[in-house]
């Protein structure tokens, strides 16, 4: 019976979990909706949520090439970007995941 009780218990864990685990962050739907606000032509028509989770992990990746240095970050963001979406990430990244590198930004 304690063998049936506990498969149980790790059973319900396992599903909340799964349940709270699915879905976009925080953190990934505030990055959505400012890439959607500074590049409203190519995302503002995507839902926070989708675009959040097409995004993924987009943001914090594009903090860790601008730590080294911004032509990284522009080269990572520009991935299968063009020039005005990768700059809605960039921008939308500091504001979001690294406001401490805002400073590595060009003048604009």
């Amino acid at each position: 019976m304690n063998r049936t009780l506990a498969a149980t218990a790790a059973g319900i864990a396992a599903l909340l979990l799964a349940g709270c685990s699915s879905g976009p962050s925080a953190d990934q739907k505030k990055y959505a909706d400012a890439v959607a606000v500074v590049d409203p032509d190519d995302f503002g028509g995507i839902s926070t949520d989708d675009l959040a989770n097409t995004l993924g992990s987009e943001g914090t990746d594009i903090c860790k090439q601008l730590k080294i240095s911004f032509a990284d970050a522009e080269a990572y963001a520009k991935l299968a970007r063009s020039e005005k979406e990768a700059s809605a990430l960039i921008a939308a990244a500091v504001v979001v995941y690294c406001p401490d590198l805002k400073s590595k930004l060009p003048a604009s």
